[in-house]
């Protein structure tokens, strides 16, 4: 099953050879790594590249990890930490708030969301 949405909120980016272009998180094999793919793999323009132990979830330009979507699909609340808890890897500049953790290409976009 897909979700319509994107990440940004708008058309879905093509993916293309820029691989600086993209950011991602290495998430374990694990009942919180499994929830953040299966929510990430219904956005648009999200790519989930399973390995046997790891999954590398990773998109164009920024990527944003609801923690109320990941929540619901694990049947208890998480929060960054918990994330960050089953993550080996990120690459691209990482802001985690009080709703999503979220990984940014463009540092400026990462530090306009930094309170």
């Amino acid at each position: 099953m897909t979700d319509d949405r994107t990440q940004d909120g708008t058309e879905a980016a093509s993916l293309g050879d820029d691989s600086h272009d993209y950011v991602g998180i290495i998430m374990a094999r694990s009942a919180e790594g499994d929830a953040v793919a299966e929510v990430m793999a219904r956005f648009d323009g999200v790519e989930v590249l399973e390995q046997p132990t790891f999954r590398e979830i990773r998109a164009r330009g920024r990527l944003t990890i609801p923690y109320e979507e990941i929540g619901e699909e694990l049947g208890y609340e998480i929060d960054g930490s918990g994330i960050q808890h089953e993550m080996s890897t990120i690459y691209g500049c990482m802001v985690s708030t009080d709703d999503a953790l979220m990984l940014f290409s463009d540092p400026t976009e990462a530090f306009d969301h930094m309170g």
